[in-house]
């Protein structure tokens, strides 16, 4: 051996462990006479696995697979091989110096020229040293991880070597595979695409740049969304664009992520496929709705014309959650380009007016805001409160000393010293009047049952600056209302004062509850529950309608169950739960546990009435969160007379649910819609009659009968309701019936 080999520390550590173990070597090894001389041998392992350069590459071992597995079997008998596959990898790192060299003239071609097939070409040539060189790696793969150690350490020195222009150049492979935007244009040579994703696999590229092909994908498919569906707004495009993406994109998908994940079997091979297809095909649904929510403005300017867009917007929306974009974006662009000095007047309030006056919640804000404690819409006190003004009537303030005439090239439509406020010009958007009224009714009515407090005084205030606004006439109904709960007051009084001041067996306990007394004609309708009070607050309200009956003989009351809220007191075995505001729902049924300790979700429906099981489950999970009650089982749950130890943190939240009121009072369409019934013939008819009629049509059709008196917007919100019932369809504008 050379004084260079010898002389190299490792080298020399497995040549004296190799000769220690001469005489355990066994004799007449197959295929070659054997080792006469262990220096020999291991000078002739040396040799096999020793790199070379490419161009001159030594001629295989016949049979080297057989040849040679026996040589590998002694040294790992004689506890050698991990030392000659240590030497073997450093000998590896030490000659990495002839790959690099290839590397480093090889892009330097490439950035010269552009050319990628040097770039693809040179991926090949790596791949074929890296064989050459791996000829004899996997006799070690009965021992150790020969191949995979081997390729690790090919690989780390390839990530070191590769310059930077080689992310450019990977990303441009990438795009050459990927089909042009223009749907004329010849497809990529699927043999050379095939090629290409090789020759990256077979050097682990595509899993360490797994990231920057994800990025090139989605750059390429979402600039295919911009570059296709830009200003399309006369047909749907989204449904193009899937298919698109399953025609062209699925099998890239399958061809580039096979072979990333090509060591996993066939079945997880797939599910990385479909998941990969999923996101990107996501990708493309959120870029076509940032498109469309980028050109909104445009869109809405030439609707209806733009209504396809619209859909697209609408389906792709709701896919991705871009709702917030979308306000933000036409808040920015309708400030940049209609609240400005250079805006017609007349086109911001036409498209104020038209954003509003659709919305269903509109009136039910407006009002909200009346309603509200020192609301801005109704003043403030010291300010002079006006009756509603016709917005249609032109006047002139005589009394102002400031009055100039209007220019003589002025339109019809000028307005010089008109002065208006706030609610008139919100009512004038309207029909009529009376919408709000409704809605002020109903939500009077709910602000008035959820005051506990007895302090009615800002509703009485706002109401009395309303009946100013709107006339007394229309808020008669507001009256009675307030009139009631003045009533329904001193009532309690009188029946509290009565079981105090009376003997008997009837009065003699005080009474723990206070009622709210309604005209069942003149409050907007109550959603009613079949929910049955149980034990004790049963008999509280049996004995409240006995009082009730000795201080107004001629009336009867009914209770509503569902509405109001109680204070508890649970004593239980080790403590005291005191809570206020529980529902009569959860109070009903904490009550029936007093009774047994285990209950059924469904026993406990129905025996408080058949109440729905959504609300039970509700209410069950109110009084877990309060440790009051566990459950034990499917549906089954049991009381908690001792409390059971904090769970560590990780275990169940307290979940922050409210529940919903089931004693809300019912919206204003609903109403409508009961009320309008009587019209559903006359509309079927017209729908038969006609196939599909807009709103409007149907709006002037129906004031052909003398008993229609409904606005726009009830009828509007009457045909919504057909359509929750799936009796009507609404699509481009029209109405029509459902076959």
């Amino acid at each position: 051996m050379s004084g260079e080999i010898a002389a190299d520390p490792l080298e020399a550590t497995v040549r004296s462990i190799f000769n220690a173990h001469a005489d355990r070597l066994q004799k007449g090894l197959g295929g070659r006479p054997g080792i006469e001389g262990y220096a020999d041998g291991f000078e002739y392992l040396q040799s096999l696995l020793k790199p070379f350069p490419l161009d001159n590459r030594p001629p295989i071992v016949p049979n080297w697979n057989s040849e040679l597995q026996p040589y590998f079997k002694s040294i790992f008998s004689n506890r050698l091989i991990a030392p000659l596959f240590e030497w073997y990898l450093q000998e590896v790192r030490a000659h990495q110096w002839m790959i690099g060299d290839e590397i480093i003239a090889s892009m330097n071609e490439y950035e010269d020229t552009g050319d990628l097939d040097i770039v693809n070409k040179m991926l090949w040539r790596v791949g074929e040293w890296w064989d050459a060189w791996g000829t004899y790696v996997s006799l070690f793969n009965p021992y150790l991880e020969g191949s995979a150690g081997y390729r690790r350490t090919c690989s780390i020195h390839l990530n070191q070597t590769l310059p930077s222009s080689f992310s450019r150049a990977f990303r441009e492979l990438i795009l050459s595979t990927l089909p042009s935007y223009d749907p004329d244009a010849p497809l990529p040579d699927p043999d050379r695409s095939q090629v290409i994703f090789a020759n990256l696999a077979n050097l682990g590229l595509l899993s360490d740049y797994e990231h920057l092909m994800g990025m090139t994908l989605k750059e390429f498919t979402t600039g295919y969304v911009k570059e296709t569906c830009g200003k399309v707004w006369n047909r749907q495009v989204w449904n193009e664009t899937r298919e698109w993406f399953t025609r062209t994109i699925q099998p890239w998908v399958e061809m580039a992520y096979t072979r990333t994940w090509m060591k996993t079997d066939a079945a997880d091979s797939r599910a990385v496929v479909e998941t990969v297809s999923v996101r990107y095909l996501w990708q493309m649904c959120e870029a076509l709705a940032q498109l469309r929510i980028s050109e909104i403005f445009d869109i809405i300017v030439d609707y209806p014309d733009s209504t396809p867009a619209l859909n697209d917007l609408k389906e792709c929306m709701f896919q991705t959650g871009t709702r917030r974009d979308l306000v933000d974006t036409l808040r920015a662009l309708t400030k940049k380009r209609l609240l400005h000095p250079g805006a017609d007047t007349k086109d911001i309030l036409t498209q104020y007016v038209s954003t509003i006056r659709d919305r269903p919640d509109t009136i039910r804000t407006i009002v909200q805001h009346l309603i509200e404690p020192k609301s801005e819409l109704i003043g403030e006190d010291n300010e002079e409160i006006k009756s509603l003004q016709d917005t249609s009537v032109l006047t002139d303030d005589y009394g102002d000393f400031t009055w100039m005439p209007e220019p003589a090239d002025a339109d019809a439509a000028f307005r010089s010293t008109r002065q208006t406020d706030i609610i008139s010009t919100l009512v004038s958007i309207y029909d009529s009047k009376d919408i709000f009224v409704k809605e002020l009714q109903i939500l009077l009515g709910k602000r008035l049952l959820e005051i506990k407090d007895q302090n009615y005084d800002a509703e009485i205030r706002n109401l009395e600056i309303l009946k100013l606004r709107f006339g007394d006439v229309a808020l008669q109904g507001c009256d009675v209302m307030m009139k009631d709960i003045t009533d329904s007051r001193r009532s309690d009084t009188q029946i509290h004062n009565l079981r105090l001041s009376q003997g008997g067996l009837a009065f003699q306990n005080p009474l723990p509850m206070h009622t709210t007394i309604i005209s069942r004609l003149f409050w907007p309708p109550v959603q009613r529950s079949s929910l049955v009070m149980p034990g004790q607050f049963k008999k509280m309200q049996e004995d409240y309608a006995k009082s009730f009956s000795v201080t107004k003989p001629d009336r009867k009351i009914r209770f509503m169950s569902n509405v109001g809220s109680i204070s508890l007191n649970l004593e239980l075995s080790d403590r005291t739960v005191s809570l206020t505001d529980v529902t009569p729902l959860q109070a009903a049924i904490i009550e029936l546990f007093s009774t047994k300790d285990i209950w059924s979700a469904d026993d406990l429906a129905k025996e408080l009435g058949g109440v729905d099981a959504p609300s039970v489950d509700k209410a069950l999970e109110y009084w877990m969160d309060h440790g009051v009650l566990k459950s034990v089982g499917p549906k089954q749950y049991e009381l908690l007379e001792v409390a059971e130890e904090h769970k560590p943190s990780g275990s169940r939240p307290i979940r922050r649910t409210v529940e919903e009121s089931p004693g809300r009072t019912a919206e204003v369409e609903d109403q409508e819609a009961e009320q309008m019934r009587v019209y559903w013939q006359f509309i079927q008819g017209m729908l038969t009659n006609f196939g599909t009629l807009p709103t409007d049509r149907i709006h002037n059709m129906l004031k052909f009968s003398q008993t229609y008196n409904k606005t726009r917007e009830q009828l509007a919100a009457f045909l919504d309701a057909l359509k929750r019932e799936g009796l009507v369809d609404f699509r481009d504008g029209t109405w029509r019936l459902v076959k």
